[in-house]
């Protein structure tokens, strides 16, 4: 939720002003863009939208330069749905300096720019200039994104042409430095193909060509001999051997089985890491016999999708300045996903434990790359579908901390599973509440004796026997076990 119903007000203003936006290209998809601006006591004073007084002109523009050119703004808020641009076309100015000149003291941010070459610069811009930035809720980010679908298409189809360095200060572009020590014959031919496929590019491997291709989307650069070389993203995407060059990307892999630690690692390039994670987790996890209705599913402990999305996003959005690894770790009684870097600002921790984070990433080109894969979605929803995902299993939420300088996401396991059998809330509700009390006491105690369940739910043996009997026959869910005075009941599952 929005820090007061005033910030939701204000953040839902600048989405129908955005709804009003007027395009002035035939040839590519404009933004639609919002904006208002509230003073220091909360009361509105303008509001915009992009080509609202003049064609081309955008929102931030034409509310403090054209609408309110007169008007001191020192301290005031913008809520505006995309983030501040960082280039224009000269004489223009980019709208991060008209909001830095106007002496505006917080801006609160939509959709961040689907641009890689721009994504989180205004943002970063704006911070490094003493501007408070925050970030509209997750809900209003999705309806922005679904509105201005055709402007996100466009630069997911399109590689930069403009390799012109707008880096500023304060900004994080870990991900565009050269690994001077690495060359093209360092990538993988293999992964570079499975990018093209999703990409639907045709392009000769190797040739001149494709290390353009490559270039413009920011894997390569050039050095000062104007021969390409890998940038970070490029390295950790692509590279046969990524830890050659970064050993910080090894990807480390723990599973705790019974008494024993079972240790992998990852090692290749992100792009096969889809297939080592999947497999890592489904030979380690549990798996359960749920009995629903008359069914019996037999289920993965914790959902596959919610897991895949956590892995993707420790590797995705993590810090590849230090030399931290991430780590994954199946535990007894949870999972976790330790990604190094702290949550980048404007994100902050009482965000994610919410579910109101909108994307935001250190790695953009990383993020888009896996969102070609079909790996990631750069939705807002993110968070929220892996909440949804372990909810829907009658699981807790994943829940976030901060441990030294990782983010960690824990997902824990069935508060009362016994062994490998669970029992659906819909199947018990069929039950009487007598064999609903002997099916409890059957995952909390493993196995039952006649006499002492008798003893325990206050009742005659020979009504514990007849209940016991309809379990077995009809319900098909107990089986008896052992034999004369050791003869018992058990769940009936994978045993």
């Amino acid at each position: 939720m929005a820090k007061t119903s005033q910030e939701r007000h204000f953040m839902e203003i600048a989405v129908e002003e955005m709804l009003r936006s007027r395009t002035e290209h035939t040839d590519k998809t404009d933004p639609l863009v919002g904006a208002v601006i509230v003073d220091s006591n909360g009361d509105e004073i303008d509001r915009a939208h992009r080509g609202g007084l003049r064609e081309g002109n955008h929102a931030e523009f034409t509310l403090i330069e054209r609408k309110l050119g007169d008007k001191k703004l020192d301290g005031s808020t913008l809520y505006v749905t995309l983030e501040p641009c960082t280039r224009r076309n000269p004489p223009k100015k980019p709208c991060v300096e008209w909001i830095v000149g106007a002496r505006i003291g917080r801006v609160v941010v939509g959709m961040t720019d689907p641009n890689p070459e721009i994504s989180g610069h205004g943002i970063r811009y704006l911070q490094s200039n003493g501007v408070q930035v925050d970030l509209f809720d997750v809900d209003l980010v999705e309806s922005i994104q679904e509105a201005n679908l055709g402007f996100i298409e466009y630069f997911d189809a399109t590689e930069s042409e403009d390799k012109t360095s707008d880096v500023f200060e304060g900004s994080a572009d870990t991900e565009n430095e050269l690994v001077t020590n690495a060359s093209v014959d360092d990538l993988s031919l293999d992964a570079i193909r499975a990018y093209l496929y999703s990409r639907k590019k045709e392009l000769p491997i190797p040739s001149e060509s494709l290390w353009n291709f490559l270039y413009k989307n920011g894997f390569l650069s050039r050095n000062e001999n104007e021969i390409y070389v890998p940038t970070i993203a490029g390295i950790v995407l692509f590279a046969k051997e990524p830890a050659d060059f970064l050993p910080q990307v090894r990807i480390s892999l723990e599973a705790q089985v019974g008494e024993r630690l079972i240790t992998d690692e990852f090692v290749g390039p992100l792009i096969d890491f889809r297939l080592k994670i999947e497999d890592f987790l489904k030979k380690h996890m549990r798996s359960f016999t749920e009995i629903r209705e008359f069914d019996r599913v037999e289920e993965y402990e914790y959902p596959i999708e919610a897991l895949r999305e956590a892995a993707f996003n420790a590797v995705t959005h993590r810090d590849y300045r230090g030399g931290q690894r991430v780590i994954i770790r199946l535990l007894s009684d949870c999972i976790e996903f330790k990604s190094p870097g702290l949550p980048l600002q404007p994100l902050t921790l009482e965000r994610l434990r919410s579910f109101n984070a909108p994307p935001y990433s250190r790695n953009p080109r990383i993020a888009i790359t896996l969102k070609h894969m079909k790996w990631i979605e750069e939705k807002a929803s993110g968070i929220i579908r892996m909440r949804d995902l372990m909810l829907k299993r009658r699981l807790r939420p994943p829940r976030f901390d901060v441990d030294g300088t990782y983010l960690k996401a824990t997902f824990l396991g069935e508060e009362h599973a016994w062994r490998n059998i669970r029992i659906s809330p819909e199947f018990m509700n069929q039950l009487e509440d007598l064999e609903r009390q002997i099916v409890m006491l059957l995952i909390k105690n493993g196995r039952l004796y006649t006499g002492k369940c008798a003893k325990q739910l206050g009742v005659d043996v020979t009504t514990v026997r007849r209940h016991m009997r309809r379990l077995r026959e009809k319900y098909q869910i107990v089986a008896s076990a052992g034999k004369g005075s050791k003869s018992h009941y058990v769940l009936k599952g994978k045993l």
